[in-house]
């Protein structure tokens, strides 16, 4: 019974489609307007729950084949903010919720898609209090207990407030190891929390953005134009034995490495997925596409554990590549579940180990 656990914030997304990005003291006009629940992890754990077949929960013993669940700071209870947040989950087995008392208001996004050239322009507010290396502690303690010796505990982090990351990673070190049951993800996105760098060297599996890339690329070693590989390949010696390196680089693709002790370091590229001549499309909302590619390769690194580095990426790559063409996540597990060339594959299921 594997156990997958994301840890970071959840948001309300407001999101404006609009056609070119604003000047200042512009007066624009959105083409739509979208408001639904956001935050990476959520995102992600969204998009897990829909590639799990539908057996996945016993209806009989109310259990799970494999289990969900989400770490994260809400308001308060009765904010109708949180009702909103709640409802809008994914089945998730348990929801390891912080309220703070008091607050009504929920952490949020507003976010402006261009038409124009496809970019987004994202602005946070977060009102709530972050969550204390204490709660985290707290509420992963008792989980992790009840499920070593069954199957494997996978936690992944969002690149949050790094030194609180870097305390809640280095005491799950000291506790349970490294290659045992408990494996750690964490993502580097932001390039202004520079602290992610020590919770990296901590992690099996480090996910890098593209602009966390270019902005902490070592020029004497890294020699310009940046590219994921030449970044990855930079990091080798900054990041513990038989990790895994994966870079993102938009609709460009992404680059993995998988760093070994016994062998020479495994490689993988895959090129930005796009849809083939007979299904025109255009892509229409990137919010979280970053989010659903963290998806695809938790979900393999997890399900699918005979897969090669190879053919993990390219599944998370087209994933992602397929959630651009369309808005929000409802309907892509069943997408690509359909499509002919992962559609067996994922059908099998093979038991970890």
């Amino acid at each position: 019974m594997p156990h997958i656990i994301c840890v970071g914030a959840v948001y309300m997304d407001t999101i404006l489609s609009i056609p070119h990005f604003p000047k200042e003291d512009e007066k624009l006009r959105a083409t739509n307007l979208i408001r639904r629940r956001g935050g990476n992890t959520a995102n992600t754990l969204e998009v897990i729950s829909q590639l799990l077949p539908a057996h996945n929960f016993d209806s009989e013993t109310s259990t799970y084949s494999t289990e969900l669940s989400l770490l994260t700071v809400l308001p308060d209870q009765t904010s109708p903010d949180t009702q909103v947040v709640i409802s809008s989950l994914p089945d998730v087995s348990t929801r390891l919720f912080q309220y703070r008392q008091g607050q009504q208001v929920a952490a949020s996004s507003y976010i402006m898609q261009s038409a124009a050239n496809l970019t987004r322009t994202i602005i946070s507010a977060n009102p709530l209090e972050e969550m204390t290396v204490e709660e985290f502690k707290g509420a992963i303690k008792p989980l992790i207990t009840a499920d070593i010796g069954k199957e494997d505990v996978w936690i992944h982090f969002e690149g949050r407030i790094p030194e609180v990351l870097l305390q809640c990673v280095t005491w799950l070190r000291q506790k349970y190891g490294y290659h045992g049951k408990v494996r750690v993800s964490v993502e580097c996105e932001k390039p202004d929390r520079i602290g992610m760098k020590d919770v990296a060297a901590l992690a099996d599996v480090v996910f890098y953005s593209r602009i966390w890339a270019e902005a902490h690329s070592d020029t004497s070693t890294c020699a310009p134009p940046i590219t994921a590989s030449s970044f990855l390949n930079s990091q080798l010696p900054l990041t513990h034995p038989n990790a895994t390196l994966i870079c993102t680089w938009g609709s460009s693709g992404a680059e993995a490495l998988r760093k070994t002790t016994n062998g020479p370091t495994l490689s993988a590229s895959e090129s930005g997925w796009r849809p083939s001549a007979d299904q025109a499309g255009q892509p229409i909302d990137t919010v979280g596409a970053g989010d659903t590619f963290i998806a695809g390769m938790l979900y393999t690194l997890v399900e699918q554990p005979k897969w090669g580095i190879d053919e993990r990426l390219a599944f998370a790559n087209e994933l992602a590549g397929r959630k651009v063409y369309r808005q929000g996540f409802s309907g892509l597990g069943e997408e690509i579940k359909g499509c002919e060339r992962w559609g067996e594959k994922l059908a099998k299921r093979p038991q970890p180990g």
